[in-house]
């Protein structure tokens, strides 16, 4: 006997915009693991149904918001207690805001981070 999930939702096909310069979110996925394999069901509507079988794994991720402003403009110690409570690694610290924390220490290296700042500011 077949099941069905049914999933409704939006920003399937396109995150959601962001303000001021901000980046677009990330868009809503929904993966299907069956016999060890997994695929993404195409996103075709707003509501759409999916063809389940007995020992399916469904994993939802819910889009993400868009930016506000630049992320090169974000404050240095707001970041930097992103890095710590996990929500970034150092690397996407400095690739997505321009800061420069150092690996040994943890700590922020303030000299490269405006460094970097600043040849950002002039690109963008």
């Amino acid at each position: 006997m077949a099941q069905w999930a049914r999933s409704r939702s939006d920003h399937g096909a396109f995150g959601p915009q962001g303000a001021l310069g901000g980046a677009d979110g990330a868009v809503g996925t929904i993966t299907v693991t069956r016999g060890g394999k997994t695929y993404r069901p195409e996103h075709l509507s707003k509501e759409q149904d999916i063809a389940l079988t007995a020992g399916d794994r469904v994993r939802v991720e819910t889009p993400g918001g868009g930016g506000y402003g630049l992320a090169h403009e974000r404050d240095v110690e707001a970041v930097l207690k992103d890095v710590f409570l996990g929500y970034y690694s150092l690397q996407q610290a400095e690739s997505l805001f321009g800061v420069v924390i150092d690996t040994t220490s943890g700590k922020l290296d303030r000299e490269a981070t405006e460094k970097l700042r600043r040849r950002r500011s002039k690109g963008a």
